[in-house]
């Protein structure tokens, strides 16, 4: 009798951890793309007043770290969430590096604001949305 009284025990910490557990993991998974998304439309917004300011050499300076941190993120993210979006913001980062570093202002103007929008048009696709699952 007090094995099978162990084992129930057992099998119901078990179901509890499993019913905490998975919620727990979908709402860090959620904060975490969405930080993600947003520093990205931050540091467009940063860019694009930058150049508009004249501080190109600042609006580069962005750029290249908006990058860098991307290029950490985006493996977690592809890992979460294997979609073209997320693999579509690097090669766009870094064509916006190019057009700082050629000094194309209005070109990079265009680009980070179509980075910007991308990020937000992936953030809503890639969230929890009761439409998304109904």
């Amino acid at each position: 009798m007090r094995k099978l009284n162990t084992f129930f025990w057992v099998k119901i910490s078990i179901a509890l951890a499993l019913l905490i557990g998975i919620p727990v993991a979908g709402i860090v998974e959620e904060a975490y793309m969405r930080r993600s998304f947003d520093a990205v439309d931050d540091d467009c917004v940063e860019i694009i007043a930058a150049i508009e300011d004249g501080d190109c050499n600042g609006a580069l300076d962005l750029a290249e770290e908006m990058l860098s941190e991307w290029s950490r993120t985006r493996e977690m993210l592809e890992f979460i969430y294997p979609n073209a979006d997320v693999k579509e913001l690097l090669p766009q980062m870094g064509e916006l590096v190019g057009d700082l570093k050629a000094e194309l202002n209005d070109d990079a103007i265009a680009r980070a604001k179509m980075i910007s929008t991308l990020a937000e048009n992936s953030k809503n696709l890639l969230a929890f949305k009761w439409k998304n699952i109904l």
